[in-house]
């Protein structure tokens, strides 16, 4: 017994040495994780702050970006209306020569039935000219968007109301409505959707060098009301086509385009939660398709 006793006596000092040494190395272990460890951290916090700093650069940009966007639909919108600027005029000098005919001849009149018919006269183009102007007020405002009902038929007269006369420039090109048998109720903003479609009469009308017919068709197509513009003109090739909704992009000369008519227009039916569409082939003319959820539709997506 006594030699056993010596024997484990003898060997338990080894066996703690061998504990105390793995001991330390266990220590020496997890010190160099702690360090690893918080080396980690540091540097995850310094990727955190460079993430934040670059997403705060990124919301700047975005920012901006917003703001040339909205410079740019209103740049569009003025070049549109400086456009529209001779349809204007003659939308308001003939109400004004009514106007100015009948009070002269109330000067000469003889009697009061005759005064009292032109008065009636003056009245009513006086009418005619103060829709004009408010149609006009309308279109040109640049405030935030204002959703509202409306008739898709109705739209494309009153945006016909000011492109007729201004249409007359292009040589042989006339204006040919299809209506749809029934109203066509969608909510957007209606000024959005008369500047898109402006953007397309004209880009028509400048596709028929040598003129045609530019037809307008108003109608339902599933969950969507429609406006289509077709042209007669040269159409556009695949190459091309690729890229018409490219800001910038324009196959007009120098001068006379800046490529910003169908990119804004799309932003613009996007922004009304509709979409642009194009058919066409070289040669055969072409089919721009604006789509719009209907009354229902919309109303029930904001539900």
């Amino acid at each position: 017994m006594a030699s056993r006793k010596k024997k484990t006596e003898c060997v338990e000092p080894g066996r703690v040495q061998e504990l105390e040494i793995a001991l330390e190395e266990e220590k020496s272990l997890s010190r160099a994780r702690n360090v690893l460890l918080e080396s980690n951290i540091r540097e995850l916090n310094d990727v955190y702050q460079t993430l934040n700093e670059k997403l705060k650069a990124l919301r700047n940009r975005d920012e901006r970006i917003k703001g040339f966007e909205a410079q740019l639909v209103r740049a569009n919108k003025l070049s549109a209306l400086g456009e529209l600027a001779g349809s204007i005029a003659h939308e308001i000098k003939n109400p004004l020569i009514s106007i100015q005919g009948f009070a002269k001849r109330i000067t000469k009149a003889n009697d009061l039935e005759k005064a009292r018919r032109y008065s009636h006269f003056i009245d009513q183009e006086a009418g005619r000219l103060t829709n004009v102007l408010l149609k006009l007020l309308d279109f040109s405002r640049m405030d935030e968007p204002k959703m509202e009902e409306t008739e898709l038929g109705s739209l494309v007269d009153d945006t016909l109301l000011f492109m007729e006369h201004h249409l007359t420039r292009f040589k042989n090109v006339s204006i040919d409505i299809v209506r749809s048998s029934g109203p066509v109720k969608v909510v957007i903003d209606r000024i959005h959707i008369q500047q898109a479609l402006v953007n397309l009469i004209n880009n028509a009308a400048q596709a028929m060098p040598h003129g045609g017919t530019v037809r307008i068709s108003t109608g339902v197509e599933d969950v969507f009301g429609f406006i289509d513009v077709t042209d007669e003109g040269i159409g556009i090739d695949d190459e091309t086509i690729e890229k018409i909704f490219e800001p910038f992009f324009t196959t007009k000369p120098k001068g006379e385009g800046t490529g910003l008519g169908l990119s804004l227009s799309k932003r613009l039916l996007e922004a009304n939660g509709g979409t642009i569409t194009v058919k066409t082939k070289p040669g055969e003319g072409s089919t721009f398709k604006l789509l719009i959820p209907l009354k229902s539709e919309w109303q029930g997506v904001r539900k």
